[in-house]
């Protein structure tokens, strides 16, 4: 098993930020031999977690990203903040109809991550909250 890639990022709470961990997933899941399409899921789900974190967080972001380029490439997303935490349990899944007559069309981040990822894995208390996403490259 080989050594995996990482890049790890302090993104600082300022408009469209998020989209510079987007950027780190693709070039690592590139270089791990990752498709297009999958790295856009994976992309999504960084995006939305980073925006959860910068929008609750209140502070800078860290972010760290590692490519496993084994035999069956896998990628590892970690995004932590340091706000005042929250429990994931308690977070209601998103229901479509309720959604689309709402005014304000936000809520669908942490199931978006669910669906995306093959793993995500939240631990949260007062001063610091991480999410830990993980992704395995599929079929030929």
């Amino acid at each position: 098993m080989s050594e995996p890639q990482r890049v790890r990022l302090v993104l600082p709470h300022r408009p469209h930020v998020e989209l510079e961990a987007g950027h780190a997933v693709e070039s690592l899941g590139l270089q791990a031999g990752f498709s297009h399409d999958t790295l856009a899921e994976v992309r999504l789900a960084v995006v939305e977690a980073c925006l959860n974190a910068l929008e609750y967080g209140g502070g800078d972001v860290e972010v760290e990203v590692a490519a496993h380029a084994d035999e069956s490439p896998w990628l590892e997303v970690r995004i932590v903040d340091h706000g005042p935490g929250f429990d994931p349990a308690a977070v209601p899944r998103p229901q479509l109809r309720a959604k689309l007559r709402a005014d304000r069309k936000r809520g669908w981040g942490l199931e978006l991550m669910r669906r995306l990822m093959d793993e995500v894995e939240i631990s949260s208390r007062p001063g610091r909250t991480q999410v830990r996403m993980v992704r395995r490259q599929r079929g030929g």
